[in-house]
């Protein structure tokens, strides 16, 4: 049977005004999420028990306990029976040959989340576009959270023209070619999603063929992921600058997404036309929109307290959507927090990890 919690968040999720940041209804929801998985999920329970932090000792959203990403690697973090799960999601890391797994017991907080932020933040002009993917999709990445939300952006978004041109293989540059050049000719707007680092794979083969595209009007490009295990050192400004000269692209629709396997809602960098915008407008590109369902705190990296609004720390991220697992999770990734978006500054270095290390530690104790 399915939790009364569960009801109330995908209600949340799917009819919430994405303008609108009710803390009174957030922490309700992540007061009464927090009850349910320290029910339901062992090992959590266990890791807040650690802490001498149970559902009656919690006062506010900020108190919820977190796990670490790399408590993804070392146990199941689940609210139900593992081999029940409708989906496994893995991680890309290899830290002792093991990457991590976040278990759904269903798919549908995750395309509700993912949907609807996506439509807000990437499609606030038009309804369906014409997709172009150079990154992993369900059918050929069944375990990849990325490969998830590109199929069903794809099935939802994309026109019948839509196509894939990236595989286990290789990267299909010629056809995405030839897919851009029809799209120009028919003046239809496209929208290419991608790893930074495969739109970066794509640019290089363009550029040896001295190939570039103006493309339609409306056309748009979304990168996700970082640069490493690129050959060369490339700052973000370049790496957009480019996609403008490659694609013909003006600055303002090059969009990124911020997220990870051990979450279910995506968070995205935009300056389309609609979307709310401070005066400081050229700062506005390196913040990420958050949904109303989520929260994001920052940390000290060494013990882990919540830092005042706007102070450095480490990103520590509250996703009412993660319902069957762990609704508070601590990232590796520095940043600054405020109400309705963050901005990403970097990854922590190992010496500034050691509150998380401790943190991870815990999940052994509790396993």
């Amino acid at each position: 049977m399915e939790p009364a919690i569960a009801k109330k968040i995908l209600h949340f999720i799917r009819a919430i005004p994405l303008k609108e940041f009710d803390g009174g209804i957030f922490s309700l929801l992540a007061g009464e999420l927090f009850r349910y998985q320290f029910e339901r999920n062992t090992i959590y329970r266990g890791i807040c028990q650690q802490q001498k932090m149970t559902p009656e000792r919690i006062e506010n959203w900020r108190e919820i306990p977190a796990v670490t990403t790399s408590a993804f690697k070392e146990a199941p973090l689940t609210c139900f029976p593992a081999h029940e799960a409708a989906a496994v999601f893995h991680t890309s890391g290899t830290t002792q040959n093991r990457s991590g797994k976040h278990y759904f017991r269903t798919l549908e907080f995750y395309r509700a989340a993912m949907l609807r932020s996506f439509a807000a933040y990437c499609l606030v002009d038009i309804v369906k576009m014409r997709m172009f993917f150079l990154g992993p999709t369900v059918e050929l990445f069944p375990n990849s959270s990325l490969g998830y939300m590109f199929s069903g952006l794809r099935d939802e978004f994309g026109d019948k023209k839509s196509a894939i041109f990236f595989s286990p293989q290789h990267l299909d540059a010629p056809g995405l070619q030839k897919a851009l050049d029809e799209a120009a000719q028919e003046n239809a707007p496209v929208f290419i999603l991608g790893t930074a680092l495969a739109l970066l794979e794509c640019m290089e083969i363009f550029l040896r063929e001295g190939r570039k595209f103006k493309l339609p009007i409306g056309s748009r490009i979304l990168d996700t992921g970082g640069y490493k295990g690129h050959r060369t050192e490339i700052t973000r400004e370049e790496f957009q600058q480019r996609l403008c000269e490659t694609f013909g692209v003006p600055r303002e629709f090059l969009l990124n997404e911020y997220g990870m396997t051990e979450l279910s809602s995506q968070f995205y960098a935009s300056s389309l036309p609609d979307i709310p915008r401070h005066h400081e407008h050229h700062a506005l590109r390196a913040l990420h929109f958050m949904p109303p369902w989520v929260r994001v705190a920052a940390v000290d990296p060494e013990y882990l307290k919540i830092l005042p609004e706007g102070e450095i720390g480490l990103l520590r991220i509250f996703d009412l959507a993660n319902v069957d697992s762990v609704m508070a999770i601590q990232t590796e990734d520095l940043g600054r927090a405020r109400q309705d978006r963050l901005e990403l500054v970097g990854r922590a270095t190992g010496a500034e990890l050691r509150g998380c290390s401790l943190l991870t530690e815990a999940i052994d104790h509790a396993a």
